[in-house]
Parts: C-alpha cells; structure tokens; sequence
C-alpha cells in the first residue's frame, strides 16, 4: 500500500474505546460494517448495548487518529476464556500487518489476566470462499492461535438466512496437550445463550454438544 499516512508512523497504537460516543466508536463500526456478512453480524444497537453495559469491549488500531483495525472481545467472567468477537482491518490499511500487531496486543490483554482467547473461523471445509477461509485460519495460527480439533461447531444465522461453518480455535496454546469436554460445554453453552440469545434446548447446540469428542486435541499446522 502506498498511502501517505503510513511514511511517518508505520504501526498504529491501540486503545479501548469505552464511550460510544467517540468518534472513533462510529468508524470503528464502518469497517465491522464493511467487513462482514450480515449473517454473522450483530446489529449496531446491540454492539452499543453491550458496550454500554461493560459485557462487549471495543478496541481500535489509531494511526494519526484514523481508525485502521478493530475488535470486539466478550469476556465470559466465570470461564476461563475470552471469546474474540470480530477483528477487521479497514480496507485501505489491509497488507500492512495492522490485523497481526492488533492480534498481538488482545493476546497480551488477554494473556495478564490469565484466559485464553477463543477465536470464531470459518470453515474451510464448506462455503464457496474455501481460499479467503484458509487465509484467514493460517493467519491466526501464524499468530500463535491452535484449532480445537473435531469440534463440529456452527455460528447460528444473525440474520435469520443461513448457518455457518465454523471452527474453534484458541490461544495461546492450552496449558495440557488436551482440553476435557466438561471446559468446552460451557463455553459452548455461553456463546449460543449470552451472544446469541439461543435456550439451551436449541436443536444446533444439543448436535454440537453430542458430537464433541471427550477429550479435544489441538493443531497450528498451516492450511494448503
């Protein structure tokens, strides 16, 4: 990318924006907005519900007050994990490593208080995107993230259209070689009840449950 406003500073600063009110608030959304399918979406509305009620935090990549990156993090207060919502980089920042050095600093957020990150990814095995898939898993396992192997996981529709494949990752790497079903049931539990206002008797989350392996294997070998 060429663009002048990286000659003075090639790498943003990060900040946690806690007032929906900031201006940077309102671009942060233009490019979650951009960035993904309205399937996997949340409404605006909600994000600024959650972020005034302190359950969804929203943090920005700042280069000469530009907005460049941003993510949302839930952070399930009784778990061990903190669920990383949505990450996106604006489209004129992208191939700059902004989405890496963001990545980086959630983890290092993440990591002081001792939980690990939980990573929502597409499936590379289903949809007709399967290289844009690839890219984005290998880009989380180049950072460190691993794959929650045999996890037959599905983000339920946002938008009331259609289910979507996905796998679970985590990072950074789980203390042992393997994490027990009865860590990830709840997990499981919390994002379809606290983030997608499913009940417990939801047809997609009793399949995933029933069919999670007992014990959950690792991997971070790069996708070809």
């Amino acid at each position: 990318m060429t663009n002048d406003k990286l000659k003075n500073n090639t790498k943003p600063s990060f900040h946690e924006i806690l007032d929906i009110k900031d201006i940077h608030f309102a671009n942060a959304m233009n490019i979650y907005d951009e960035a993904f399918p309205s399937n996997e979406k949340q409404p605006l509305s909600l994000i600024k519900k959650r972020i005034i009620e302190s359950k969804s935090r929203l943090f920005v990549g700042l280069l000469n007050e530009d907005v460049t990156c941003m993510a949302l993090l839930w952070d399930f207060k009784d778990l061990e994990f903190v669920l990383l919502d949505y990450l996106a980089v604006a489209k004129e920042y992208r191939n700059n490593q902004f989405g890496t050095e963001l990545f980086k600093h959630l983890t290092h957020t993440i990591n002081t208080s001792k939980k690990y990150m939980v990573i929502e990814v597409e499936n590379h095995l289903f949809g007709d995107n399967k290289d844009l898939r690839k890219k984005r898993i290998n880009f989380y396992i180049k950072n460190g993230a691993y794959v929650l192997n045999e996890v037959p996981y599905i983000l339920p529709s946002l938008d009331d259209t259609e289910t979507t494949e996905m796998l679970l990752m985590i990072s950074p790497k789980y203390e042992k070689d393997m994490i027990e079903f009865d860590k990830i049931e709840p997990l499981i539990k919390r994002l379809y009840l606290d983030l997608y206002g499913k009940t417990e008797n939801n047809n997609l989350l009793i399949s995933i449950l029933k069919n999670t392996p007992n014990q959950i294997t690792f991997s971070n070998k790069i996708i070809l």
